[in-house]
């Protein structure tokens, strides 16, 4: 279905941001953007849908957000002749899952909202997309039963989307403590698949789904599960730097909400963990010391004297 589309010139205040592609912009992404933006201004033009005389974001959301926070005023943008809204999702869908800007989070909501409140059947969306039933299925499974702290972990990169598809099969109070174990561990998908496969499976007692939360490793060795090599990494070492710290941020932050709000009676059960805690982040301020020095304004690289 063609439309009539037109380019034109925006003030950043008029555009909506979109609540759905949110979901995958991470703070990473808009000062990647940002950093573009400061030197060349708004090089990219946005796409987005109109609505009377609001304008909502279909693509660029990092990009928007990026300019709003250097200043820039106005932004070049592609506006869509598409007033219906299911219409417009489908868009915003389409242009994720071509140009990869929206995200596997954002995919699977846009998916469910169209499957649910719009009416749209799921060969539409093959059709569209040129995606099998089962992607588009595990995609919704993410929108549907992941857990918020499991999908900070996918915003961050801490885990990726096939993994976290694997993981929404869980229940929703197995799911965060079994990723966490996932990363300490670096299991493939493949091997995360074959864990929460024998967790769902009929006749696994507690015990079998104790150990795969706790020592999810173990139980692949026990059960002779062959380790399937994880893919090579695609992002570079800094990339993984930032989202391991957001992470840990996001964490520390929930970690210390919780804390102030349980009672001592019940903090005095975890001393031995929080112990371990401390210890463990002790060490790292003493790493990120040593780092920060050595990288301070001003210090000469390479350790010469000036």
């Amino acid at each position: 279905m063609a439309s009539k589309n037109k380019i034109c010139t925006l003030k950043v205040g008029e555009i909506e941001k979109n609540p759905i592609l949110a979901l995958s912009t991470s703070e990473k992404d808009v000062e990647r953007h940002g950093r573009v933006a400061q030197t060349y201004g708004n090089v990219t033009p946005a796409v987005v849908g109109q609505s009377g005389s609001a304008y909502r974001i279909l693509a660029g959301q990092a990009w928007l957000e990026a300019c709003a926070h250097n200043g820039i005023q106005e932004m070049p943008v592609v506006v869509a002749e598409i007033s219906d809204s299911a219409e417009q999702m489908k868009l915003a869908l389409l242009l994720s899952t071509v140009r990869q800007e929206g995200g596997a989070l954002s995919e699977g909501t846009f998916i469910d909202t169209l499957l649910t409140d719009h009416g749209v059947t799921r060969r539409e969306l093959m059709v569209l997309l040129k995606k099998s039933k089962s992607w588009i299925s595990k995609r919704q499974l993410l929108a549907l039963k992941l857990t918020s702290n499991v999908k900070g972990m996918v915003k961050d990169g801490v885990i990726c989307a096939r993994t976290a598809e694997e993981i929404a099969r869980l229940p929703e109070d197995a799911q965060f403590q079994f990723a966490c174990k996932v990363v300490r561990d670096c299991l493939s998908k493949t091997n995360v698949g074959q864990l929460v496969s024998l967790y769902t499976r009929t006749g696994s007692d507690g015990a079998l789904r104790d150990a795969i939360l706790e020592s999810p490793q173990a139980v692949l060795d026990a059960y002779k599960v062959e380790p399937v090599k994880r893919r090579k990494e695609n992002r570079s070492m800094g990339e993984r730097i930032v989202n391991s710290t957001g992470f840990l941020i996001r964490m520390a932050t929930e970690l210390k909400g919780l804390l102030a709000k349980t009672e001592p009676q019940s903090l005095n059960m975890l001393i031995p963990d929080l112990s371990n805690l401390r210890v463990i982040l002790a060490d790292l301020r003493t790493v990120l010391d040593i780092i920060l020095v050595g990288v301070s304004p001003g210090k000469p690289q390479g350790g010469e004297t000036p």
